[in-house]
C-alpha cells in the first residue's frame, strides 16, 4: 500500500542536502496540473535565519517521505528552477480555499492534501475536505486517535480525489505577466507574486462542464447558494444559456438578482430571455429601478411588455405570482386544430394539462383537460368538451388565497382573470409551493416572536432591525418579570427577610449557607427567578422557532453560521436584559452587589438558552431523533431546567465571595 503524505505535515519540515547541511524549511511546492493527478515538480525553500527563498527542482529532491527531507545534491549543486505559467503552489493557490465536491453536490474547503510518492514521483491525490484535517493541522488530531482506542469517537475521513476537481483554469490578466485570480475566496483583480519574485498563477477549482452540466439544475442551483455571488456568476456563466435559465430559475431570489448584476448585460438579458415572464419579474424586482429598466430594454419587445404587465401587480397577489404564458383556445376549433396547434407551440406553453377556453373578447368561459381531449373525436369543438364550471382568481387574490384553492381541489394550475373577467395569466402548482413555505415561515415567525427565516439571512453585520427584533418580545417577558417580582417582593419579602435573619449563625453557616440565608439574597433570588423562567423561555423559544425551521428548510446546513449570528442575537439580547435586571434589583434591594451577580447572571444565561435552542434540535437531528424529540414540549423544560442551574451556578459564587457581605 501506498503510503500517503499530507502537506500540513511536510510543511515546515527540514530540508538537507546531500551532505546533511541543513538549507531551511520547506514553505511550499509547485505542481504541474497536465495530469489527471498533478506532479510534483520543485520544492520551495525558505531559510529561517532570512528571507531568501530557494527553489529546488523535484529531480535533485531524493525524498518525501522521510524525515528530514533530502536532496540528491549539494547545496551548491542546486539547479535554480523557473516555475511555468501554469504551475500551481499547493499551500497558496489551493490550501484553504474552495471547491466543488460534484459528489456531494456542495462547496467546501480544502483542510488539507493528500499526496503520495510512486516510482520517484510524487503527485496531488486528493483534497482533504474533513475535520480531521482541519485538526492535523492544528495538531490535535494524534491526541484524538487515541482518545478514540477508549472512547466511541470516530472521525470519518472526507476525501476528494484530484479527478474530481478539474479543470484548473489559469486566468490572465491582459497581455501582461501578471495574472489575475480566479479561485473561489480570492480578490478579483489583484496579482499574485510569491517570495521568489516570480509571478504564480492564480487558479479556479471547479468541476468541468460535462460533469456541472450532469447535474440537476435544483442541484446546481443548491452549489451557487453555498458561494457568493461573483463566483456563482463566473460558474454560470460555464453552462449553455438553456442550463443555466433553469438553474438560476431554481436560485433563490435575492440571490438570483445579485448573479444577474454581476453578469454583463448581452449574457443577463440572454439569461433573463430564457426565464418565464413571471421569474423575470422577480428577479428585476429586486434591482434598482434604473438597472432593471436597462436590462428590460434589452429583452425582445413582447416580452419586455409582459415583465412591465406583471410588474405592476403586488408581490404577493395573484397577479404578482402568475406567468402570462396562458394560451386561452377559441371555443370554435375543433379537436383537431387543437392537438395540431398544441405539437406546434406546446414548448413555449407553461402546462398543457388543463386547456383553457376563450370567447372572442378573451373572456374565459370554460376548461378542457388534456385527457378528455385526446379521446375525443377529432372534429368535435372545444365547446362541446369544455367544463364551464373553472375555479379560478383574479389578479388582485392575495397569494394566500391562491395556494388554499390549489392545495384543497389539488390543481396543477390556475387560471387568472383580470377585473372584466378575460384570461390574463396562469399560476402552477411549483409556484405555490413557494408560497406556501413563505405562509409557514410567517406563522412560524408569528409564533417563535421572531423571524425564523433570519437564520439564513444574508446580514453582514448582524442589522439593529433583527437586535431589536428579538428584543421587543425579550423587554415584554422582562417587565412581567419585573411585575412578578414587585409582587413577591412586596408579599414574600419580609417573610423571607425575617426567616433569613432567625436562620442566621456565622459561627455553624458555610460561606454558601450564609449566602441563601442573607435577607437580600433570599428575597433577590426569589422574587428574580419567575423572570429568570420567562426570559430564558422566551428566547429559548425563539431559538428553537429559528433553529426548526432551518432544519426543515435546509437539512442542518451552514449550522455555523446560524451558530454565530444566535451567538450574536444572544449576547446583544442578554446586554440588554442584564442592564434591566440589573437596575431593577438595585431599586428593589439597594445592594450593587447583589444587582451586579443577578445581571451578570441572567445575561449569561440568556445566551445559554439561546444555544441550546440552537444546538439541541440539531444534535437530535444529527443522531437521527426526530418526531417528538424536536417538539418545543420537550426541549422547553430541559432549557428552563438548564437556564436555572447556570443562573444560580453563576450567580451563588458571587454571592458568597468575599466581596459579599449580603
Amino acid at each position: 500500500m501506498i503510503p500517503l503524505i499530507y502537506l500540513s505535515t511536510l510543511l515546515r519540515q527540514s530540508v538537507h542536502d546531500s551532505e546533511g547541511r541543513r538549507l531551511g524549511i520547506l514553505f511550499d511546492l509547485y505542481v504541474s496540473p497536465r495530469e489527471t493527478f498533478p506532479c510534483v515538480t520543485a520544492l520551495v525553500v525558505r531559510s529561517p535565519l532570512n528571507t531568501n527563498t530557494l527553489v529546488v527542482p523535484w529531480s535533485q529532491v531524493h525524498s518525501i517521505e522521510e524525515t528530514p527531507i533530502t536532496l540528491k545534491v549539494r547545496q551548491d549543486e542546486i539547479t535554480p528552477y523557473t516555475p511555468q505559467p501554469d504551475e500551481l503552489l499547493l499551500k497558496r493557490d489551493i490550501l484553504d480555499k474552495q471547491i466543488v465536491d460534484t459528489q456531494g453536490v456542495r462547496v467546501v474547503k480544502v483542510n488539507d492534501l493528500k499526496l503520495a510518492q510512486i516510482k520517484g514521483t510524487a503527485r496531488l491525490i486528493g483534497v482533504d475536505i474533513g475535520a480531521s484535517g482541519l485538526l492535523r493541522r492544528l495538531g490535535l488530531l494524534a491526541p484524538l486517535e487515541l482518545l478514540s482506542r477508549v472512547l466511541p469517537l470516530r472521525l470519518e475521513d472526507r476525501t476528494i480525489t484530484w479527478n474530481y476537481v478539474e479543470p484548473i483554469q489559469v486566468v490572465h490578466a491582459g497581455t501582461s505577466e501578471q495574472l489575475a485570480p480566479a479561485l473561489a475566496g480570492a480578490g478579483v483583480g489583484s496579482s499574485a507574486t510569491v517570495a521568489t519574485g516570480g509571478v504564480v498563477p492564480q487558479v479556479q477549482l471547479s468541476v468541468s462542464r460535462t460533469k456541472l452540466a450532469d447535474l440537476h439544475p435544483a442541484d446546481i442551483a443548491d452549489i451557487l447558494e453555498q458561494l457568493d455571488a461573483q463566483e456563482a456568476g463566473a460558474m454560470l456563466e460555464r453552462l449553455d444559456t438553456e442550463t443555466a435559465a433553469d438553474t438560476l430559475s431554481e436560485v433563490e431570489l435575492p440571490l438570483q438578482a445579485e448573479i444577474i448584476s454581476g453578469l454583463d448585460s448581452e449574457h443577463a438579458a440572454r439569461l433573463l430571455a430564457a426565464l418565464a415572464p413571471d421569474d423575470v419579474a422577480d428577479v428585476l424586482a429586486e434591482m434598482p429601478r434604473e438597472e432593471a429598466e436597462r436590462l428590460l430594454n434589452l429583452l425582445p419587445a413582447e416580452a419586455a411588455r409582459q415583465v412591465r404587465e406583471l410588474l405592476h401587480y403586488g408581490k404577493q397577489t395573484a397577479g404578482g405570482l402568475m406567468t402570462t404564458r396562458v394560451l386561452g383556445l377559441p371555443q370554435h376549433w375543433t379537436v383537431e386544430e387543437t392537438l395540431a396547434y398544441l405539437r406546434r407551440h406546446a414548448d413555449h406553453l407553461e402546462t398543457i394539462y388543463y386547456l383553457y377556453v376563450v370567447d372572442d373578447a378573451q373572456h374565459l368561459v370554460g376548461v378542457v383537460s388534456l385527457r378528455s381531449l385526446v379521446t375525443a373525436d377529432p372534429q368535435t369543438r372545444l365547446q362541446d368538451l369544455l367544463n364551464p364550471d373553472v375555479i379560478h382568481v383574479h389578479t388582485d387574490t392575495d397569494q394566500e388565497e391562491v395556494a388554499r384553492l390549489i392545495s384543497h381541489y389539488d390543481l396543477l394550475a390556475l387560471p387568472v382573470l383580470d377585473e372584466e373577467g378575460r384570461l390574463v395569466g396562469l399560476i402552477t402548482v411549483d409556484d405555490v409551493i413557494d408560497v406556501i413555505r413563505e405562509e409557514q415561515a410567517e406563522d412560524l415567525s408569528e409564533i417563535a416572536g421572531t423571524s425564523v427565516e433570519e437564520f439564513t439571512a444574508e446580514e453582514e453585520p448582524l442589522s439593529w432591525r433583527a437586535v431589536l427584533g428579538r428584543a421587543t418580545w425579550l423587554a415584554v417577558n422582562v417587565a412581567a418579570g419585573a411585575l412578578l417580582a414587585l409582587l413577591l417582593n412586596g408579599l414574600l419579602g419580609p417573610v423571607l427577610r425575617a426567616g433569613a435573619r432567625a436562620a442566621q449563625d456565622p459561627a455553624t453557616l458555610s460561606g454558601l449557607l450564609r449566602a441563601l440565608h442573607s435577607p437580600t439574597t433570599l428575597s433577590g433570588m426569589v422574587s428574580l427567578l419567575p423572570m429568570l423562567l420567562l426570559t430564558s423561555g422566551s428566547v429559548g423559544s425563539q431559538a428553537l422557532g429559528v433553529t426548526g425551521w432551518q432544519l426543515r428548510s435546509q437539512r442542518g446546513r451552514d449550522f455555523w453560521r446560524g451558530f454565530f449570528r444566535e451567538l450574536q442575537l444572544g449576547t446583544a439580547g442578554g446586554v440588554l436584559a442584564s442592564v434591566c435586571v440589573a437596575a431593577l434589583s438595585w431599586v428593589l434591594f439597594g445592594s450593587p452587589l447583589l444587582a451586579l451577580a443577578m445581571g451578570f447572571g441572567l445575561g449569561l444565561t440568556l445566551l445559554l438558552a439561546a444555544i441550546l435552542g440552537l444546538v439541541l434540535p440539531t444534535l437530535f437531528y444529527r443522531l437521527h431523533l426526530r418526531g417528538s424529540l424536536l417538539n418545543a414540549p420537550l426541549l422547553d423544560p430541559l432549557i428552563a431546567v438548564l437556564s436555572v442551574c447556570a443562573f444560580l451556578g453563576i450567580t451563588l459564587p458571587l454571592l458568597t465571595g468575599p466581596l459579599y457581605a449580603g
